[in-house]
């Protein structure tokens, strides 16, 4: 079952005392960002889950932060630097610069899909998903647990979808 959270409550839901993903009473709460197609939002959301679970989330939002902090800024200035490449290669017309800038281009998009892609299958199915900048998304969420997470909340702020 796939769980929609209430943007306007996320902060001040109450994490079910089970598993989100087997049902599991031994379960831990952890608090957890919420994900996008392009990162990691500023939004986070506490849920129960098993150990090896919340390292798999916490890595995935430490990843992220990594590659917004510090592998981003990096293939900017790389980036920077090839676009003035191109513009001294126009200016002095040397064809064999060119080649060089345009390999350098190349292997800079190479890594950045390729880093994007690494860090998008790292996600876990279950780790939330910030959806049009208010509502999370959590699926595949175990359906008792849903259904008792829904109960220890205001009406309105969980909707459970099969």
């Amino acid at each position: 079952m796939d769980v929609w959270l209430a943007g306007s409550t996320v902060a001040q839901l109450t994490p079910p005392p089970e598993s989100i993903i087997d049902g599991d009473p031994a379960a831990t709460v952890v608090r957890i960002c919420c994900l996008r197609r392009e990162g990691m939002s500023g939004l986070e959301v506490s849920v129960a889950v098993d150990e090896a679970t919340a390292g798999r989330f916490t890595r995935a939002c430490l990843l992220e932060t990594i590659w917004k902090q510090r592998v981003l800024p990096a293939i900017l200035l790389v980036l920077a630097l090839t676009v003035v490449g191109f513009v001294i290669d126009a200016v002095i017309n040397d064809s064999e610069l060119l080649g060089v800038f345009l390999l350098l281009a190349f292997v800079l998009a190479g890594v950045t899909f390729g880093g994007r892609f690494a860090l998008i299958l790292l996600r876990s199915r279950h780790h939330p998903k910030l959806l049009n900048n208010s509502d999370v998304l959590i699926r595949d969420v175990d359906p008792s647990t849903a259904r008792r997470w829904a109960d220890l909340n205001p009406a309105g702020a969980i909707t459970i979808r099969n």
